[in-house]
């Protein structure tokens, strides 16, 4: 399967998966016109720099209106969007000795309903005009509850659970709804980790799996790297009283 998107809007695109995204798009679709989103304008106006296809709009995922006001400045500078990858994402580990109603608030507030908020508008012009895709990134750390990640887990869960909901919704309709998977990035979030992340990949590596995944097919879920996904989508389906035994063995209690 071939495809071809006019307009790509990348949220959450300043840095790590989402500003490699941009580059492998711009290089790959040349045709396509890019329009990158994120809290950090110099960072989104230094991606623009790199090529005239790129058009930065400073957003916050957490303020509706905000979202209101770019839908509304995109569909009339260049018509709504075909592809929407949502990415913006905040990541902070979390020991149980940490434990933080407020972090895990913050979490919510941006990796959810962020989400969320940008879904809202997007599934209801999509759906008016009967096309569209969205890919959400979430995490095979939503596959289940992992170490330190009390904050961070529980946002990918939910969203792999919305979007398995509106995939199978919007059968029909024109409209698809994906899930993005990624392992271990290496990312100034992930640097924040004090252990060692088996299949570490650049953000580079993680945009190429992206973008072939994208451009292949209309599967519900791009995951990577296949290794690790398999070993995390093995220990999913384990009874309680072995992934517990397995997470103390990881934990090295």
């Amino acid at each position: 399967m071939t495809k071809h998107w006019n307009t790509i809007w990348i949220i959450g695109a300043s840095a790590g998966i989402g500003a490699a995204l941009v580059q492998k798009f711009v290089r790959q679709n040349p045709d396509a016109i890019l329009i990158t989103s994120a809290r950090n304008a110099d960072a989104l106006n230094d991606l623009a720099a790199e090529s005239p296809k790129i058009h930065a709009l400073p957003l916050d995922v957490t303020d509706q209106t905000a979202i209101a006001t770019a839908i509304a400045k995109i569909e009339t500078d260049h018509g709504l969007p075909d592809l929407v990858i949502l990415a913006a994402g905040i990541y902070s580990p979390m020991p149980v000795a940490e434990f933080s109603a407020q972090t895990i608030r913050q979490h919510i507030e941006i990796n959810y309903l962020g989400v969320v908020n940008c879904l809202e508008p997007l599934l209801a012009r999509m759906r008016e005009r009967g096309s569209g895709e969205i890919a959400v990134v979430a995490s095979v750390a939503g596959y289940r509850g992992l170490p330190k990640a009390a904050a961070y887990g529980p946002t990918k869960a939910a969203l792999i659970n919305l979007c398995e909901t509106l995939h199978g919704e919007l059968a029909g309709s024109g409209v698809l709804v994906r899930v993005i998977n990624p392992g271990f990035v290496k990312t100034r979030l992930t640097a924040k980790n004090d252990f060692d992340m088996p299949h570490l990949q650049t953000p580079q590596q993680a945009a190429d799996d992206i973008h072939a995944g994208l451009m292949r097919d209309d599967r519900f879920e791009i995951a990577f790297p296949p290794p690790f996904v398999r070993q995390l989508k093995f220990a999913r389906i384990l009874p309680y009283k072995w992934y517990f035994k397995l997470m103390r063995k990881v934990m090295g209690e």
